[in-house]
């Protein structure tokens, strides 16, 4: 394989999903005969295609194979022994400027952790000119057909592009099939509405989506009327941020806004005269002894019992449902009860068997929103969906639209419908899966934990995260990663609902971001808690995060902040970050970063802002050394320290809480 080939296959790319696998939509798919049904000795409308007679050797075999299909009776193969590049293709017209869709089934079988498979685009000009390679994301190993990638991955075409080639390839050695493939025009909406102020309309008004979605900005003025329309808005995620602005007025933000395809949404704004305030920028760091303990293991026998009254009482408020933890909401409880029948009868109060299932479905088909590619090109590049949950989040880009995190993040049943969200929105799924099964269930930032216990009462709490299985199933077609073993994160709550990186009271929607959560690690010793306790202090005055001893994070830098970059996403910390040499004892700062944005704070003047610290139970010792940071340190009217029990649930759950008289930063805006 050449360097060549090997560069154009490097990117990896992480896109989510929002409609489920039989909702392509095949009347405007591009692409001839894209199940591979028809034609003589080989399919209509496809040609096999290798780059040198070297590939070509390598390849060895193109097969139009009738014994493995996703759907119908036939699909295409590429399979060597030996390596080299080979490749499936078809080419199409495309417009410039436009945003394609682009997915297929992929199954693969032995491809060796050197190789690669899976599909890529190559735009070209008029005249044949290479204007872009999409790759996207690549898979070793073997795996079952799966759609690859979901339908409302998209990709905008460049300007100039006139063709695009479809390419279905395997570089090195393996055997891949594909069937099913999907290529064509993103269906599109418009947003319109009016903009005024002291109820007349305001024309000249600059009317714009956030973040130039898909790599092009998508703006409009207002007319003399004070009207506008936003064109060819490509149907994603509910989740467009559109805001108006025009000098000498405060901007407005609307968010939550869904494109309907061949539709128009109505968006109308009301301006205020006055200036934008500066936005509240919030860091959090607490300092704990970080103590290794054996992961949780699911007892020999272990058996859910007929009722909440089998469990000891301190893990039954862990089957409660709450806002976040659905577990008593028809679709939630209805898809968990469709996963335990499908078991034997004998098998549904098996609590390994149980919860598998449910990991194992979960694992299959909720995607991660990790929207990402590896440096340098960034998040999100070259697809920039703006409604991504991961960009929106923690890109350094997006903004997010919510009174808080809580707010902002899909509660079970939406997760349901979208099929993709964050870390976040899988753990609160599958605790609400489990609970409205009998299991109880406590979601961490991330992660989850259940209880497990023998016919004797005899449990342990273990480990689970869905998005180490969705991203190992997707990448490799494994499933055991994210099953049991130790818990990065061991903040719980001790309440039925979850808890996050950090929480406000905001009372109006409105604009935040945040710097992905991160730890620094010392050794753990006098020396070692000393030297934490000096960066913490340091920390406290600039607002930087000196490195800890122990972290070894690529791309990284030895002084400041972490860059913004992906080093803090599922799927690069669990293939690239080093660990520890053996699990040992560590003093750990853990730190948040939250930006709030104020253009909506309205008559709100008073806002507290809260953190989480270490929960006391086993293996995490708190040791009282907290921190913070803030831009506007004027502001803050004062700190506590929030102490929740909740018998009989074990331990202490704590809050640092800033709170914030916003009224002096709100006035400069006026």
């Amino acid at each position: 394989m050449s360097v060549r080939t090997l560069n154009l296959l490097r990117v990896v790319v992480f896109l989510p999903c929002l409609a489920t696998a039989n909702e392509l939509p095949a009347a405007s798919n591009l692409l001839q005969n894209a199940g591979f049904e028809s034609g003589q000795d080989q399919p209509d409308g496809w040609r096999t295609f290798s780059p040198s007679p070297r590939s070509a050797q390598g390849s060895r075999g193109y097969l139009w194979d009738e014994r493995k299909s996703h759907s119908g009776r036939h699909s295409v193969c590429v399979q060597s022994r030996v390596g080299g590049l080979g490749m499936w293709q078809q080419v199409v017209e495309v417009e410039p400027g436009r945003v394609y869709q682009f997915s297929g089934y992929l199954a693969f079988e032995r491809v060796s952790p050197r190789s690669r498979c899976g599909l890529q685009l190559v735009f070209r000009d008029a005249n044949g000119r290479v204007l872009q390679f999409v790759n996207l994301p690549a898979h070793t190993g073997t795996r079952e057909f799966a759609l690859d990638f979901p339908a409302q991955l998209k990709v905008r075409a460049p300007a100039g592009a006139a063709q695009a080639e479809v390419n279905l390839l395997l570089a090195g050695v393996g055997k891949v099939w594909f069937d099913d493939l999907f290529f064509g025009p993103a269906p599109t909406g418009t947003i319109a509405g009016k903009v005024t102020s002291n109820g007349k309309p305001l024309p000249d008004v600059r009317v714009f989506i956030w973040g130039d979605p898909w790599g092009k900005r998508c703006e409009a003025r207002t007319d003399a009327d004070g009207r506008y329309r936003l064109t060819d808005v490509p149907v994603a995620f509910p989740r467009y941020i559109v805001l108006a602005e025009k000098d000498g007025y405060r901007t407005r933000p609307v968010g939550d806004v869904a494109v309907v395809a061949d539709g128009t949404r109505t968006v109308n704004f009301e301006l205020a005269p006055g200036d934008d305030p500066d936005d509240l920028r919030v860091k959090f760091g607490t300092l704990s002894l970080r103590q290794f303990t054996p992961p949780g293991r699911i007892p020999a026998g272990a058996v859910i019992p007929r009722d909440a009254s089998g469990y000891p009482e301190k893990v039954r408020p862990y089957l409660q449902p709450d806002e976040y933890i659905e577990s008593d909401h028809p679709a939630v409880v209805a898809q968990a009860r469709e996963l335990v029948e499908t078991l034997p009868v004998t098998d549904r109060r098996d609590t390994r068997k149980v919860v598998w299932v449910i990991y194992e479905w979960v694992s299959k088909h909720i995607e991660h929103d990790g929207v990402y590619s590896e440096p340098p090109r960034g998040l999100n590049q070259p697809f920039r969906d703006v409604t991504s949950g991961i960009w929106q989040s923690i890109s350094g880009e997006g903004w997010c639209w919510g009174r808080n995190f809580y707010d902002w993040c899909y509660r079970p049943h939406e997760l349901l419908q979208t099929r993709a969200g964050i870390c976040i929105e899988h753990a609160w799924l599958v605790s609400a899966m489990l609970r409205s099964l009998n299991i109880p269930a406590r979601a961490a930032i991330g992660a989850l934990e259940f209880w497990a216990q023998d016919a004797k009462g005899r449990g342990a709490w273990v480990h689970l995260s869905t998005t180490g299985g969705r991203t190992n199933f997707r990448q490799r077609g494994q499933l055991g990663i994210g099953f049991g073993g130790a818990p990065p994160e061991v903040r719980y709550s001790i309440l039925s609902r979850p808890i996050l990186h950090e929480d406000w009271n905001a009372k109006n929607k409105g604009l935040w971001r945040e710097r992905h959560p991160w730890g620094e690690r010392y050794e753990a010793t006098e020396r070692g808690y000393q030297r934490a306790k000096a960066d913490l202090k340091r920390f406290a005055v600039t607002g930087q995060a000196p490195r800890g001893t122990l972290s070894r994070r690529p791309g990284r830098p030895p002084r400041g902040e972490p860059q913004q970059d992906v080093w803090g996403l599922f799927d690069l910390a669990v293939q690239r970050l080093p660990r520890l040499p053996r699990p040992t004892d560590c003093y750990e700062i853990h730190y948040s970063d939250i930006t709030i944005n104020l253009l909506t704070m309205g008559d709100q003047r008073i806002l507290d802002v809260r953190f989480p610290m270490t929960t006391e139970r086993p293996g995490k010792r708190l040791e009282a050394e907290t921190a913070y940071w803030t831009n506007h340190p004027e502001c803050v009217r004062r700190t506590w320290v929030e102490r929740i029990t909740n018998p009989p649930a074990e331990g202490v759950e704590r809050w640092f809480h800033i709170e914030f008289d916003l009224t002096s930063l709100l006035a400069r805006g006026k």
